[in-house]
């Protein structure tokens, strides 16, 4: 068996985290967010609202400040990338039609 130097035995395992994993998400226009491959429906009335996605092991918990909007099933194993929200998209601007560019049947 062939030695490597310097080599030092391997410390102890990390241990799972105790509390849930919180990230951050924005509401979409249509009150919806996903998380971990996972549409959750929040409710138009949020939209556009940033909130705290609690990520037990069996639920995701959506908080809106202290307020929890609302608690579904986990249903996909994939892990967490994201944890803080993006930057949110400018609003657009409405065009501007010119009278003749209209066109009328």
């Amino acid at each position: 068996m062939v030695r490597i130097r310097d080599a030092r035995p391997a410390g102890p395992p990390p241990q799972p985290a105790t509390e849930p994993t919180r990230v951050e998400r924005r509401i979409s226009s249509r009150g919806s967010l996903t998380i971990a491959g996972q549409r959750i429906h929040v409710g138009m009335i949020h939209a556009g609202t940033t909130v705290t996605v609690e990520a037990a092991d069996h639920t995701f918990r959506v908080y809106d400040g202290d307020e929890l909007l609302t608690e579904v099933a986990r249903t996909t194993g994939k892990t967490l990338v994201r944890f803080k929200v993006g930057k949110p998209e400018p609003p657009r601007q409405p065009t501007e039609q010119h009278p003749s560019d209209a066109h009328t049947r």
